[in-house]
């Protein structure tokens, strides 16, 4: 017994002097208490064998079900034991499965549409190819009540495509950071030179990444100084092109152009692609973005260029924007807030609550048409409290609060405002899918395996506060 007599000492005592201060405890036991830390140290062991003999990463050991697991044993009946392999992969597989879907305001999210799912579905998200598009409007033709909506992300990605193909001047300053980039790292000796100056990697952006111009711009501007040093000392052995680029300031002066007016584009990517209850949000960031790059391309040399921009923009926006999103935007209680309709909008805009605003307005229209006849119930929502909260808790939360005057309204927001805006979450189910059926777990038929991604999936999606309220 490896235990400390001074450390042991220590303990002892002040557990005495505690005694004779509080009421009428059970007599310390040194050798209790002795044994019970060889115990804990034992189970310690035991898990440690169980995540090394299994080549688990102890990365597991930060998940709240890790800690939930070990608190449900703790309290588990006498005599205990674990279920058998054969239970585990069949019967509560699908009993967790099933525990998943009872929640309400479900969406769709996928990248093709194989069939729609329970009434309760209120949207399905897919991405813009033209067979989901057709997909989704035979789904609104027998489903009245379920919208079809376009990926967020997969649209404005959309717009980047097309800014490279309208503006030369961007899909030129685009191409020499692709050369530069696939030069320096398809070259052993630049590589090693350039990574001697610089403690950023550069980006070899895949055709299919989301936001490729910026991202590739974006780094190739940050290693700006690393990429100049390497161009100054190896331009014998660097392509001459490349040299070239390097060393040209009007080429870095046209990289830091593009990337300001590509910015707002990349930030509201960047917002859609993140997990979570965005619907009530987007409308008004659609609009914003607008406004900002209207603001950049006022005094930019480029500004010839906005009303072809702005046509784009708008273009996009009107093929993706559906009343689910007018609804959003028009039952976030936020944007009725005296001081946020004060504010001036990006783009010297002035704004408009979102009950003045006739394409918000008819969305909605559209919308509560789905859901009910007679939706509108009276109610003020004039109390103080109510306002003040407004400005603080999220859409969700608030008709939650305070929703009790108008429960059929209530009802629809909560459904509404809990939706995602994207498909990116069915697409992050790839990697989920790779994170489940690996190389060594190769013997999982899809039926199983399509179960331990949806359950992995709604696990994360609980970690959510904002859904807590519709879980």
């Amino acid at each position: 017994m490896n235990t400390n007599p001074a450390e042991f000492n220590k303990v002892k005592k002040a557990v005495e002097e505690a005694e004779k201060l509080g009421p009428k405890r059970d007599k310390f036991n040194p050798l209790e208490a002795a044994f019970g830390v060889l115990e804990r140290d034992a189970v310690d062991q035991a898990i440690m064998r169980f995540f090394c003999a299994n080549g688990t990463a102890f990365n597991a050991m930060r998940s709240p079900q890790f800690a939930d697991k070990i608190n449900v044993v703790r309290r588990a009946p006498a005599g205990y034991k674990p279920p058998s392999y054969e239970r585990a992969r069949t019967t509560l597989l699908y009993e967790c499965k099933r525990s998943f879907e009872k929640e309400l305001g479900v969406s769709i999210i996928s990248d093709a549409i194989d069939e729609v799912g329970p009434s309760n579905v209120v949207q399905v998200v897919t991405d813009n190819a033209a067979n989901c598009v057709l997909a989704g409007k035979e789904i609104e033709k027998v489903h009245k009540h379920i919208f079809w909506s376009p990926c967020i992300v997969h649209t404005i990605n959309l717009l980047f495509k097309d800014f490279g193909k309208t503006f030369p001047w961007l899909s030129d300053t685009y191409k020499k950071g692709k050369t530069i980039v696939k030069y320096v790292t398809n070259h052993q000796n630049a590589l090693a030179m350039f990574r001697s100056y610089s403690h950023l990697e550069l980006l070899k952006v895949a055709e299919t990444r989301f936001a490729s111009h910026y991202i590739l711009l974006k780094r190739i501007s940050d290693c700006r100084e690393a990429l100049v040093t390497l161009g100054d000392e190896n331009s014998r052995k660097a392509a001459a092109d490349v040299a070239d680029y390097i060393k040209d300031d009007s080429f870095w002066e046209e990289v830091e152009n593009v990337l300001r007016i590509l910015e707002p584009l990349y930030h509201i990517l960047k917002f859609a692609d993140s997990e979570g209850p965005l619907m009530g949000e987007i409308y008004e960031k659609m609009n914003n973005m607008l406004g900002e790059v209207k603001d950049i391309m006022a005094t930019n040399r480029r500004s010839s260029d906005f009303v072809t921009m702005e046509h784009l923009i708008t273009e996009r926006w009107e093929k993706m924007n559906v009343p689910i999103h007018c609804s959003g935007f028009a039952l976030n209680p936020r944007f009725y807030d005296a001081n946020y309709l004060l504010s001036t909008a990006p783009g010297c805009l002035k704004r408009n609550a979102p009950n003045l605003d006739k394409e918000v307005v008819t969305g909605v229209m559209k919308a509560f048409e789905k859901f009910a006849t007679n939706p509108m119930e009276e109610g003020l929502f004039g109390l103080k409290a109510a306002q003040e909260d407004a400005l603080i808790m999220d859409g969700i939360t608030w008709w939650s609060s305070y929703g009790s005057e108008a429960p059929e309204l209530c009802q629809i927001e909560i459904k509404i405002l809990s939706q995602p805006i994207s498909s990116s979450s069915a697409e992050r189910n790839w990697s989920t899918y790779k994170f489940i059926h690996s190389v060594i777990r190769n013997r999982l038929n899809n039926i199983r395996a399509e179960k331990l991604v949806f359950i992995h999936s709604n696990l994360r999606l609980r970690s959510y506060p904002a859904l807590q309220v519709i879980i």
